[in-house]
């Protein structure tokens, strides 16, 4: 999936009109998920009133420059007010709308101008002069002609279609559901004390020890599900623990998983296996140690 985001401006002068672009592109969609996967649960949640507050109106009439960048900034952290605010604007915007530059990658540009050459011959046009934008202004508004409109709306649909199977597949294929180590369901507890918590953490790891495969597919696999699991383990509350032991658990923790990337990139690159799996046994059982360690000194 492409993220329009690595090209957000620097300039929060720049954000306004650089998000505007993609409020009417066919990148939202990856735009907000992008942002959603870079601030996971860090989101507050908001309303798109309770950020745009009675400056709303206004966005519909005149764009985003109305809103404060911190308002902008806030609109990115909660990314899905901005499919809302695709809506408002596709259902109620002004003129003001129809000037926008929309922000397409190259793919979704050749569907839009294969579509529109398409439709010129429907609306009256021929190809160079569909090239002049002023004389649209000597024609019947396309809106008021029931016909063009039907296939504008059959074109959009197109490419709103379109564009959606680039981000999910006709057919999508049911995630991997891993059930041991880390994600196993109760592996995490919440309503323990700190000692018993971090044990039940030590218990869960073990389970990496439960099946010792031989074939390099077999064990990158194994890698990359303990790994899942240290994600899990590095984003959850860790409600039992003190500030102070939450962060010892987050630290240790992307150390592991840091470890844990760069034996499995060396499977990938077809190193002996039992010597990679020998060190990923190591990794694991001084985890396991530093687990049961802390949950020594603080019981």
């Amino acid at each position: 999936m492409n993220f329009p985001a690595l090209d957000i401006p620097d300039n929060p002068n720049q954000l306004a009109d650089w998000l505007e672009g993609h409020l009417l592109g066919l990148q939202l969609a990856d735009l907000v998920a992008g942002f959603e996967a870079v601030h996971g649960d860090d989101v507050e949640h908001l309303s798109l009133e309770e950020v745009c507050g009675d400056q709303l109106p206004a966005i519909l009439k005149s764009g985003l420059t109305v809103l404060k960048t911190e308002q902008l900034r806030q609109l990115l952290r909660n990314p899905r007010l901005l499919l809302d605010l695709q809506e408002r604007i596709l259902i109620n915007g002004d003129v003001y709308w129809n000037s926008i530059p929309i922000i397409m990658n190259q793919e979704l540009e050749e569907v839009s101008e294969k579509t529109w050459n398409q439709l010129i011959p429907q609306i009256g046009l021929d190809a160079d002069t569909a090239k002049k934008p002023v004389v649209l202004q000597n024609l019947i508004p396309w809106y008021s002609r029931p016909s063009i409109v039907s296939l504008v709306t059959a074109a959009t649909v197109l490419i709103a279609v379109w564009g959606w199977n680039q981000i999910v597949p006709p057919h999508p294929v049911p995630p991997v559901v891993v059930s041991w180590g880390w994600d196993r369901p109760g592996a995490i507890p919440a309503d323990v004390d700190a000692a018993t918590y971090l044990t039940n953490l030590a218990d869960a790891a073990n389970d990496w020890f439960k099946k010792r495969p031989n074939d390099s597919a077999a064990l990158a696999r194994r890698i990359a599900q303990f790994r899942q699991g240290c994600s899990t383990l590095i984003l959850s509350d860790h409600k039992p623990l003190t500030k102070e032991d939450r962060e010892w658990l987050i630290e240790r923790c992307q150390g592991w998983a840091s470890k844990l990337d760069t034996q499995l990139a060396a499977v990938e690159a077809g190193e002996d296996i039992l010597k990679v799996r020998a060190a990923v046994d190591e990794t694991i059982s001084k985890l396991i140690q530093a687990l049961r360690t802390r949950a020594g000194q603080v019981s």
